[in-house]
Protein backbone atom coordinates (compact mmCIF):
# COMPACT_ATOMS: atom_id res chain seq x y z
CA UNK A 1 0.00 0.00 0.00
CA UNK A 2 0.95 3.29 -0.60
CA UNK A 3 2.48 5.43 2.52
CA UNK A 4 0.26 8.31 2.35
CA UNK A 5 -3.08 9.20 1.24
CA UNK A 6 -2.77 11.49 -1.74
CA UNK A 7 -0.32 8.12 -3.13
CA UNK A 8 -2.71 6.24 -2.57
CA UNK A 9 -5.32 8.24 -4.24
CA UNK A 10 -3.21 8.89 -7.31
CA UNK A 11 -2.39 5.18 -7.54
CA UNK A 12 -6.20 4.47 -7.00
CA UNK A 13 -7.28 6.66 -10.20
CA UNK A 14 -4.10 5.45 -12.08
CA UNK A 15 -5.51 1.52 -12.11
CA UNK A 16 -9.41 3.08 -12.73
CA UNK A 17 -8.62 4.68 -15.86
CA UNK A 18 -6.29 1.99 -16.41
CA UNK A 19 -8.88 -0.56 -16.30
CA UNK A 20 -11.67 1.68 -18.14
CA UNK A 21 -8.95 2.33 -21.24
CA UNK A 22 -8.46 -1.45 -21.46
CA UNK A 23 -12.25 -2.18 -21.02
CA UNK A 24 -13.20 0.02 -23.99
CA UNK A 25 -10.21 -1.25 -26.47
CA UNK A 26 -7.55 1.28 -26.20
CA UNK A 27 -4.10 -0.25 -26.34
CA UNK A 28 -3.42 -2.81 -23.97
CA UNK A 29 0.81 -2.05 -23.55
CA UNK A 30 -0.23 1.75 -22.25
CA UNK A 31 -3.32 3.92 -21.99
CA UNK A 32 -4.72 5.81 -25.07
CA UNK A 33 -4.19 9.60 -25.41
CA UNK A 34 -8.02 10.37 -23.87
CA UNK A 35 -7.13 8.43 -20.97
CA UNK A 36 -3.40 10.04 -20.59
CA UNK A 37 -4.84 13.06 -20.13
CA UNK A 38 -7.54 12.73 -17.91
CA UNK A 39 -5.08 10.90 -15.70
CA UNK A 40 -2.73 13.69 -16.04
CA UNK A 41 -5.34 16.18 -15.22
CA UNK A 42 -6.14 14.23 -11.96
CA UNK A 43 -2.80 14.08 -10.69
CA UNK A 44 -2.20 17.85 -11.02
CA UNK A 45 -5.17 18.68 -9.26
CA UNK A 46 -4.76 16.38 -6.44
CA UNK A 47 -1.40 17.50 -6.29
CA UNK A 48 -2.72 20.88 -5.88
CA UNK A 49 -5.02 20.05 -3.88
CA UNK A 50 -5.77 23.42 -1.17
CA UNK A 51 -6.11 21.13 1.61
CA UNK A 52 -2.78 20.02 1.40
CA UNK A 53 -1.18 18.69 3.51
CA UNK A 54 -3.67 18.61 5.87
CA UNK A 55 -6.99 16.26 5.70
CA UNK A 56 -8.13 16.04 2.30
CA UNK A 57 -11.02 15.07 1.26
CA UNK A 58 -12.22 12.81 -0.96
CA UNK A 59 -12.83 14.80 -4.28
CA UNK A 60 -16.52 13.42 -4.87
CA UNK A 61 -16.85 14.65 -1.19
CA UNK A 62 -14.86 18.29 -1.43
CA UNK A 63 -16.71 21.60 -1.03
CA UNK A 64 -14.77 23.54 -3.34
CA UNK A 65 -14.62 21.52 -6.82
CA UNK A 66 -11.49 22.10 -8.62
CA UNK A 67 -11.75 19.58 -11.53
CA UNK A 68 -13.33 21.19 -14.54
CA UNK A 69 -16.99 20.15 -15.06
CA UNK A 70 -16.26 17.82 -17.95
CA UNK A 71 -13.37 16.44 -16.34
CA UNK A 72 -15.47 15.69 -13.50
CA UNK A 73 -18.24 14.41 -15.62
CA UNK A 74 -15.19 11.87 -17.34
CA UNK A 75 -13.97 10.51 -14.17
CA UNK A 76 -17.73 10.21 -12.81
CA UNK A 77 -17.96 7.79 -15.77
CA UNK A 78 -15.00 5.91 -15.14
CA UNK A 79 -15.40 5.00 -11.65
CA UNK A 80 -18.67 3.94 -12.15
CA UNK A 81 -17.78 1.83 -15.26
CA UNK A 82 -15.00 0.34 -13.20
CA UNK A 83 -15.74 0.23 -9.52
CA UNK A 84 -16.73 -3.48 -9.51
CA UNK A 85 -13.81 -4.35 -11.73
CA UNK A 86 -11.52 -2.16 -9.02
CA UNK A 87 -12.91 -4.77 -6.34
CA UNK A 88 -12.27 -7.63 -7.87
CA UNK A 89 -8.75 -6.45 -9.51
CA UNK A 90 -7.50 -4.70 -6.28
CA UNK A 91 -9.94 -4.56 -3.16
CA UNK A 92 -7.57 -3.10 -0.87
CA UNK A 93 -7.12 0.10 -2.41
CA UNK A 94 -11.03 0.14 -3.16
CA UNK A 95 -11.68 -0.88 0.20
CA UNK A 96 -9.69 2.09 1.32
CA UNK A 97 -11.43 4.67 -0.94
CA UNK A 98 -14.72 3.54 -0.31
CA UNK A 99 -13.38 3.90 3.64
CA UNK A 100 -12.57 7.03 3.12
CA UNK A 101 -15.60 8.23 1.67
CA UNK A 102 -17.57 6.78 4.28
CA UNK A 103 -15.33 8.79 6.92
CA UNK A 104 -16.08 11.80 5.09
CA UNK A 105 -19.88 11.60 5.20
CA UNK A 106 -19.92 10.79 8.79
CA UNK A 107 -17.90 13.56 9.80
CA UNK A 108 -20.11 15.45 7.40
CA UNK A 109 -23.68 14.38 8.96
CA UNK A 110 -24.39 12.48 5.81
CA UNK A 111 -24.71 9.61 6.93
Amino acid sequence: MPSSHIDREKLTIRYMITLYCRANGHRASRLCSGCSDILNYAYAKIGACSYLPGKKPACGLCRSNCFDVNKRGQLAQIMRKTGLRMLMHHPLLTIAHLGDAIRKRKKRGML
